[in-house]
């Protein structure tokens, strides 16, 4: 019996593409469609691509930093859409930390995107609360409103990072020595600048470890983040600086950042659950996260000639 699957082109291109292409369940998806290809009969079936309804997304900070922060506003799309998430524009955003309240301006040259003034920053110890309004993403002629609230914890400072190469991996560790309270349950981010760019600079990107890593409170040569060597930024030249951005985070952004990179790798084995939203902290069925941490930063030069190898 030959089955034929209406929509089945576009199914396989944007499955393809969720999964980043990975060539075993190309190959299997394939072979299942070669199967029913080469069967005696026809029968047709219709799979119904449901859309569902829009929703606010919203991806925003608060850090310890005195400097400008920005908030991103979009809408979800379908699973199966081609086009970019679109952005939501003419939004009142509010950030309050329950004394002062600071009105985000949205700019002129990038619609969607919202920014303080330019020496905000959080306290550690304060709760800081987002509020947007003035926006109908359902469309039913009614302004929404989404709040979410993110308590902002402090961080240890590091002492210092050392580097090396892993031939078996192909890639450059970054190992961490610090000290911190041993006391309370800690969680932290990890993030990497090469001469002052960030090169982790997506969610899958980020390191995130909870304190259960630190032995009674020290960390003594912790592997916390990677450079890929095979990417221009695992390139070295001498004088070149590598900075480690520690930061301390919430469990519930800990959580967050864990889910979004398993939904990103896939499921596996081929037939687990289907991909699905990550639970933020937005409120009114809204996606993303609004987070609040603090930093802290630690640098080593390269210096050509030194031994980096793995000991």
């Amino acid at each position: 019996m030959e089955i034929v699957l209406k929509n089945l082109d576009k199914i396989l291109k944007v499955v393809g593409e969720k999964i980043n292409k990975n060539s075993f369940i190309n190959q299997t998806l394939t072979l299942f469609v070669f199967i029913g290809l080469a069967s005696g009969c026809t029968e047709t079936i219709e799979l119904e691509l449901e859309t569902a309804a829009k929703r606010l997304v919203v991806d925003g900070n608060v850090t310890n930093e005195q400097k400008m922060h920005f908030l991103r506003l979009s809408e979800s799309v379908s699973f199966f859409s081609d086009s970019a998430s679109p952005t939501v524009s003419g939004a009142q955003v509010l950030i309050s930390d329950g004394i002062n309240v600071e009105r985000l301006s949205e700019a002129q040259d990038i619609p969607g995107i919202y920014y303080t003034s330019e020496n905000f920053g959080g306290v550690p110890g304060r709760t800081y609360s987002l509020s947007v309004s003035n926006v109908d993403i359902d469309e039913d002629g009614e302004m929404e409103e989404y709040t979410s609230h993110a308590p902002l914890p402090d961080v240890s400072a590091p002492d210092s990072i050392t580097m090396e190469f892993d031939e078996g991996w192909n890639v450059w560790k970054i190992l961490l020595y610090a000290r911190e309270n041993p006391e309370t349950e800690d969680y932290y981010m990890f993030r990497l600048f090469k001469n002052g760019t960030l090169i982790s600079n997506t969610i899958s990107e980020y390191s995130v470890v909870s304190d259960k890593f630190f032995d009674e409170g020290n960390a003594n040569g912790i592997w916390v983040q990677s450079i890929d060597a095979g990417q221009e930024s695992g390139e070295f030249e001498e004088g070149d600086v590598i900075t480690l951005q520690m930061c301390g985070i919430t469990e519930e952004y800990f959580d967050f950042v864990q889910a979004v990179q398993q939904e990103n790798r896939g499921q596996y084995p081929l037939f687990s659950g289907p991909p699905a939203n990550v639970p933020g902290n937005i409120s009114n069925g809204a996606l993303g996260f609004f987070s609040a941490f603090s930093v802290s930063y630690v640098s080593l030069l390269y210096h050509e000639g030194e031994d980096y190898s793995e000991k």
